[in-house]
């Protein structure tokens, strides 16, 4: 049986690459599909031409399906089967002759009659595959904010300190991992799970709470109730970490551009946004997930995030540089030895790094002999850190 399905064509200014493209985005997260059928639909849509695509035309193919099966690679019943489902999603339609027969006739490039595959389905749903592409787009990015909620309430539940509340935590979010969850109402149901965990745990009372010894005894048999304890006025306050007065935005101030551009397309500067973008940096700066994942344990995700950001400027800074990294994933892996020993002044090594960052631009690459810094702690601490850093882990490379 032949046909003359016809088309109402594509948007002005849409050619049949940009409908391949779009169908591609969206076959297998938006409709299931499976690779065979996306690799099929590529095959037919190179079998076409651009004036196929044209309001009022037939788009249609009419190559044997053993054929297609020997340019893929593949078997014939499983071209059977990929066009068995591309039919039943509706992208295509099947109307070969008789025994399967396919046939057609193209004159001065207008197909005129085809028995075989017509994708005027394919064409039609052109918006519709739009609007999914947009829908899953809006959908990556909140399971992208939602992942990095997650990080974050988990970060504070492990600073709580509180055993009994980090297990409950790890009952919840097993590993505390999320790459794996690609289900939107999933991972929302993990963040409200932490959340309202972490709010119970912070607005319960005080189960010690600092109040006056009382005694039944009337009042005028007793000694005045003095409190035993120090005046709070007294009690010298705990010491706060340096690195709390560190914001997101004041982190990014010493930041590449590279670095800067991953972050803005996150969402702008925040603790858990500059964690995704360390994370993504350890690919192009050598450095293995594994000594990332060290160090996000022995740091914190935090202290991780802003060690590979400052990593990442000193790698950047002219050849011969004093301060440049030469080995970024051996700097990193020497400053996690470090912290297991002597610890590590990230509060210091991020002063130190601004400090550089203003006085030697990282584009002024030099072309006579660098002028020697000035003498004093903060000059010279990224120097010997990341020196450490690196003595310490050259054996292993």
């Amino acid at each position: 049986m032949s046909t003359t399905l016809a088309h109402r064509g594509l948007p002005s200014g849409v050619g049949r690459f940009d409908l391949l493209r779009l169908f591609e985005q969206v076959a297998r997260p938006g409709f299931g599909l499976s690779s065979t059928a996306v690799a099929l639909v590529r095959h037919y849509v190179l079998k076409t031409m651009d004036g196929d695509y044209v309001s009022g035309r037939i788009c249609a193919v009419w190559t044997q399906a053993c054929r297609f099966a020997e340019a893929l690679g593949l078997t014939p019943r499983s071209i059977n089967s990929a066009e068995r489902e591309l039919e039943q999603a509706g992208f295509i339609i099947r109307n070969a002759g008789i025994n399967g027969e396919r046939a057609g006739d193209r004159q001065d490039g207008v197909v005129i009659w085809a028995a075989g595959i017509n994708l005027a389905p394919l064409v039609e749903r052109f918006g519709e595959m739009q609007a999914k592409a947009e829908a899953l787009e809006l959908q990556a990015r909140a399971i992208q904010q939602c992942r990095a909620e997650i990080r974050q309430l988990g970060q504070r539940i492990r600073e709580a300190g509180d055993d009994d509340l980090r297990e409950r935590a790890e009952t919840i979010l097993p590993d505390g991992r999320t790459a794996r969850i690609t289900n939107i109402d999933r991972l929302i149901a993990i963040r409200e799970a932490l959340s309202a965990m972490l709010a119970a745990i912070e607005s319960a009372p005080d189960p010690d709470p600092r109040a006056l010894k009382t005694s039944d005894a009337p009042e005028e048999n007793c000694a005045p109730n003095i409190q035993d304890k120090n005046s709070s006025r007294r009690r010298t306050p705990p010491a706060r970490d340096p690195l709390d007065r560190i914001r997101p935005a004041t982190a990014l101030v010493v930041a590449t551009e590279s670095y800067r551009g991953i972050v803005e397309a996150l969402g702008g500067p925040s603790w858990p946004n500059l964690v995704e973008a360390s994370w993504r940096s350890c690919g192009r700066l050598g450095i293995a997930q594994s000594t990332w994942g060290k160090a996000c344990r022995q740091f914190g995700r935090e202290r991780a995030a802003l060690s590979v950001l400052l990593i990442d400027r000193n790698a950047e800074l002219p050849l011969g540089h004093r301060y440049r990294v030469a080995s970024p994933a051996r700097c990193l892996a020497g400053m996690v030895r470090r912290a297991g020993s002597a610890g590590v002044n990230f509060a210091g090594l991020f002063r130190a790094t601004e400090r550089n960052v203003q006085e030697v631009p990282p584009q002024a690459a030099p072309l006579e002999p660098p002028i020697e810094p000035q003498v004093g702690p903060l000059a010279n601490l990224t120097a010997r850190l990341m020196a450490s850093m690196e003595r310490r882990v050259a054996p292993d490379g």
